[in-house]
């Protein structure tokens, strides 16, 4: 799949000039925004149709709410899901941040807080296992064929029980996280809806790569006990058939990038299937 060219911009952001792509992602190109002042990002989906378990009129409804969580909103496109943002400082986060004592209980105050954002009632709960068979699917029409021990252990945990009654980002990792002192923009909302706040939890400790007393520390920051041993190798399990899958549905659009993760998810699943 190839980047876009770069994108007229609407007519509310004429103070602003379009700069260079800032960053080329799976689904998105974000362009730098600028104005006397003033700075922002401009992000353009690649493709016409949304991705797995993407709706942009949830995604904008739920910026709306989003306060201080979330960058400002300059324009916001329901239809395209393009979207500029005003700049915030900060980082992307990093498990060296997480040392810190207040650094991890701002952390878990503020995930909490994402948490009890309201969300539409009508919102589809998000279920990792069912989300990675819907990308499956999708990427098997495009003629990419899932590994059957992978798909099999999906089948398998589809009745695993998750909570859905709370907001959860659904695609936390460093990067999609900024840390500015003890303040933090959540980034890519796309795949926000109803869902387990465990598991959003489990996904970040994963992604950062977090050992079991900082894992805990976050938890406890949160205000959560920590899953057990047996729940949290359920939990990352999900996470790691959600990021095969995902990578899946991506080769089948022909993003290349996506066999590095294809292949990292693929070796974590073989880890945690072993004694």
């Amino acid at each position: 799949m190839k980047a876009p060219e770069a994108p007229h911009l609407p007519e509310v952001l004429a103070d602003y000039t379009l700069g260079n792509a800032a960053g080329l992602g799976w689904t998105n190109t974000v362009y730098a925004l600028q104005a006397p002042g003033r700075r922002g990002f401009f992000r353009a989906p690649r493709s016409a149709t949304p991705p797995p378990g993407v709706d942009w009129a949830r995604e904008g409804a739920l910026l709306a709410t989003a306060g201080d969580l979330a960058a400002p909103v300059l324009f916001f496109d329901p239809d395209t899901g393009r979207l500029a943002t005003e700049a915030r400082p900060g980082a992307p986060l990093g498990s060296a941040s997480l040392k810190a004592g207040p650094c991890c209980l701002a952390l878990g105050q503020q995930l909490r807080r994402l948490h009890a954002l309201p969300y539409p009632k009508d919102a589809t709960p998000f279920h990792p296992a069912r989300y990675a068979l819907h990308c499956l699917h999708r990427a098997g029409a495009q003629g990419i064929s899932a590994d059957p021990r992978w798909q099999g252990r999906l089948e398998a945990l589809l009745p695993y029980p998750l909570r859905s009654d709370r907001l959860t980002h659904n695609d936390l990792h460093g990067g999609n996280v900024l840390r500015h002192g003890l303040r933090f923009t959540f980034l890519d909302w796309e795949l926000a809806s109803p869902g387990d706040p465990r598991f959003d939890l489990v996904t970040l400790a994963t992604h950062l790569g977090l050992g079991r007393r900082q894992a805990a520390a976050l938890f406890s920051s949160y205000g959560a006990a920590l899953p057990s041993a047996g729940e949290w190798r359920t939990l990352e399990t999900l996470h790691w058939l959600r990021e095969y899958a995902w990578a899946l549905w991506a080769r089948g659009e022909g993003i290349r990038e996506a066999e590095v993760q294809e292949n990292q998810a693929a070796e974590a699943l073989a880890r945690l299937e072993g004694p």
